[in-house]
């Protein structure tokens, strides 16, 4: 077997890195023995909206000084052509990035609704490649499961033997990759070893409120002699990422992946927030009943890197939490004044509230009126033959109630429950970017789904 393919596919859904990011990446990169960084985050604009627009003078500097980094960890270039692409357009679009030091290309037709289009697939696959002179790695449109399917079979058939075909596993987030399934997935490609994508441990999307922060597990060992290599898919979070790409490192050499975690999460000081958002059943979960110390750690947890205080935040609130209800269970409330009762109690009573209240605020009160006054704007101009007034006057009066009366009382709500505590204050704004960007995820959704054009 050729040397495998070992690395990152920033390929996720959300903000990319930055430039400086990657660069502390591919020094971790080196010191696992890893060759490969895949430049894919979907929301890189010229990687898949803006695709046939050339790369920026900036970004080529950039990926010159990504190949020139380490030697033997390579810089890869990914691009989704959009439908209809020519050979001529791709070629012309890539080969500037070959010129700064990319060594391959990932041609990414993941997430794409036509699922008719292997031929075009292929075309372009071997165009590259015979006009580029590099290795071309395919991310197919069926790039999850254990079955063919008549795409991946047009897609296959006649593709050259020398390009990858990249896999996620059974499903696009996998508990578990086994021998047996990677056996399955290369029979069904024409018995190319699959080229695994894995999404571990990618927060992107739905995932977004959760920290994967806990090692690699449920992969096999003996997958290494099936797969042509493994590129992992990391968190929105670059830093928080490496603990868990630490451990496959160690996972892909044969050693014990949680030993390699282990000494990652103490030498870096991710042990108190991994445990803190541990999922039951997870290799580092903190058992069912944590000892008052261990509360005591995870409310006291030390600031942490910009990216994880959000977690850092909740895994105190819930920790003051924990240790109220402990002081309760442990108090004689037979002999208690209703002073002292109301004390031991108020933090359970308030914990919540003070996280619901921003949400219904932030995520709605102080949203709507603005969302609700572009949508007004565009009424009549979408639909000048229809009477809407009707409609319209009832938005207008929603958003006058809005901004008049209801925004500003639930921004009062928010205030009188938070007062001076800096801690609540933190909880809010935590709440508060979580509702936004579930609402903007929400709304992206219908757009995409309404935009979406139909399969032939």
């Amino acid at each position: 077997m050729s040397t495998p393919i070992l690395g990152i596919i920033e390929g996720f859904y959300g903000v990319p890195y930055s430039h400086d990011v990657r660069l502390e990446i591919f020094d971790a990169m080196a010191a696992w023995g890893w060759n490969s960084y895949v430049w894919a985050a979907k929301l890189e604009p010229r990687h898949r909206e803006l695709w046939d627009q050339p790369f920026t003078p900036e970004e080529l500097a950039q990926f010159a000084e990504l190949s020139q980094r380490h030697e033997g960890v390579n810089f890869i270039i990914g691009l989704t052509p959009g439908s209809g692409a020519t050979n001529e357009q791709v070629v012309t679009k890539l080969r500037p990035a070959i010129e700064a030091g990319a060594t391959a290309v990932v041609l990414c037709f993941d997430d794409l609704p036509v699922l008719n289009a292997a031929a075009d697939h292929q075309r372009i696959a071997h165009a590259v490649r015979d006009a580029l002179h590099v290795p071309v790695w395919i991310t197919p449109t069926h790039y999850a499961g254990l079955t063919s399917s008549p795409y991946l079979e047009a897609l296959c058939t006649g593709l050259g033997e020398d390009i990858e075909v990249m896999w996620t596993g059974n499903y696009v987030v996998n508990d578990t990759i086994s021998v047996e399934e990677a056996i399955t997935r290369r029979d069904v490609t024409g018995g190319r070893a699959p080229l695994v994508w894995d999404n571990a441990p990618v927060n992107d999307a739905l995932m977004h409120a959760h920290m994967h922060l806990g090692p690699l597990q449920g992969r096999e060992h003996g997958l290494q002699n099936i797969c042509s290599g493994f590129l992992w898919n990391p968190m929105v979070e670059p830093f928080a990422s490496l603990p868990m790409l630490e451990s496959a490192a160690a996972w892909w050499r044969g050693d014990d992946a949680m030993t390699a975690w282990n000494t990652a999460v103490d030498r870096d000081g991710w042990r108190l927030l991994a445990e803190a958002t541990a999922y039951r059943g997870d290799l580092h979960w903190p058992g069912d009943s944590p000892t008052r110390e261990w509360w005591e750690a995870v409310r006291d947890m030390p600031d942490m890197k910009d990216e994880v205080m959000p977690w850092v935040q909740a895994a105190r609130s819930g920790a003051r939490v924990a240790l109220a209800a402990l002081a309760l269970l442990d108090a004689d409330v037979s002999k208690l004044s209703q002073e002292d009762l109301g004390r031991l109690m108020r933090p359970l009573m308030e914990w919540q509230t003070h996280r619901i209240a921003p949400a219904f605020t932030f995520g709605r009160e102080d949203l709507i009126p603005n969302m609700f006054t572009e949508i007004v704007k565009s009424f009549q101009k979408n639909f000048p033959e229809t009477n809407v007034s009707k409609l319209i006057y009832y938005f207008e009066r929603h958003i006058e109630l809005d901004d008049d009366t209801h925004g500003p009382l639930a921004l009062s709500m928010v205030e009188e429950l938070c007062g001076d505590d800096p801690e609540k204050w933190a909880d809010v704004l935590s709440v508060s970017q979580q509702a936004l960007k579930h609402r903007l995820m929400l709304w992206n959704g219908i757009l995409t789904h309404i935009k979406k054009p139909v399969l032939t």
